[in-house]
């Protein structure tokens, strides 16, 4: 881990220095955060509290231990009280799980001069995580990452999810089928893996027609992000009538919404996100997808900085955050 962090931060040529961060701390491969920050020079407050991930003991055993490994143990401090910080002195607020919802009560407590990057595209976005007008009120920019940088690979992640959830159940090219059920964002990395691995599949991107002979399928791989329709389910109107599934059919659920209960199918994972969570983030094949990420996403911050330094507006804003940095702006005006 230690050395992909390096490499990240290498690659996306990060500089914090002399910025202060405030961010998440957490346990697994989301540790990472906090110490990429800090690595690039900045001053790092990450917040912690318990949660079904791991205790606090457990966050601080964790970061503090490569926070040694990497020197950088002075430079970070985890807390567990937002009120006792001094929030304008924060240069930028990561929008990540324990910080969230990043409501008006501090966003007012922030300084105009404040960057949030999402970690994520601006689509993804959601209004109960973070006030967006109250940020466009208080001068605050938010800017989103472009998973599509050729620095990143986020969604072929998802791919080599569904290849390794295949090979486990020993459905290997040889011997699999598969139907491919999603929105074209989250079906492609897919297809380009199975089309790389020589398994024979079938495609479906919309819900006009109804698919016959299901059961001609190995494995269903459900990866719809955008359409809330009912895939597969016991209500008439679903795509996929539950009860025409064999027991003996893979379901893998990277995300999309379904209904499996009262059936006994084999499904990975056994208990699927509702809609529109993903059952499987792409860190789960690899924690270089939640590195990289993050090193992006605080690149985004960098350059959110920069503009205000220059003074940017607009358009002008826009532009120089998406031609220089991996940042993707909303699609709205207003925000730019």
């Amino acid at each position: 881990m230690i050395k992909k962090i390096f490499d990240a931060i290498k690659k996306f040529n990060l500089n914090l220095k002399n910025k202060t961060v405030l961010t998440e701390a957490a346990t697994g491969n989301y540790v990472v955060t906090p110490i990429i920050a800090a690595l690039a020079g900045a001053k790092v407050l990450a917040f912690t509290k318990e949660s079904k991930y791991g205790t606090i003991k457990e966050v601080k055993k964790q970061i503090y231990t490569i926070a040694r490994k990497t020197n950088v143990e002075k430079k970070l401090e985890i807390i567990t009280n937002i009120n006792n910080t001094d929030l304008k002195k924060i240069d930028i607020l990561t929008n990540l799980g324990f910080l969230r919802p990043i409501n008006k009560s501090i966003i007012l407590k922030l300084s105009p001069k404040c960057v949030i990057p999402l970690m994520w595209e601006p689509w993804e976005y959601r209004k109960d995580e973070l006030d967006l007008d109250a940020c466009y009120e208080k001068g605050i920019k938010v800017y989103g990452t472009n998973e599509s940088d050729s620095r990143l690979k986020t969604m072929d992640y998802i791919g080599y999810i569904v290849l390794y959830f295949l090979l486990k159940n020993k459905l290997s090219p040889f011997s699999a089928n598969i139907l491919v059920i999603g929105c074209k964002k989250f079906i492609e990395p897919i297809v380009n893996c199975l089309n790389q691995n020589n398994y024979s599949y079938k495609k479906i991107t919309n819900y006009d027609r109804k698919v016959e002979n299901i059961n001609e399928f190995n494995a269903i791989v459900i990866a719809e992000n955008k359409s809330s329709r009912l895939i597969i389910g016991k209500d008439k109107n679903s795509y996929i009538k539950l009860s025409l599934l064999s027991n003996e059919t893979l379901l893998i659920h990277i995300a999309g919404n379904i209904d499996i209960k009262g059936k006994n199918i084999k499904c990975e994972p056994k208990e699927p996100k509702k809609f529109p969570y993903m059952s499987f983030t792409t860190d789960y094949i690899d924690n270089q997808a939640i590195i990289d990420l993050h090193t992006a996403g605080l690149k985004v911050a960098e350059g959110m900085l920069k503009a205000n330094e220059i003074n940017l507006h607009g358009i002008e804003y826009k532009t120089f955050m998406e031609s220089n940095y991996p940042a993707l702006a909303f699609k709205n005006k207003k925000y730019w």
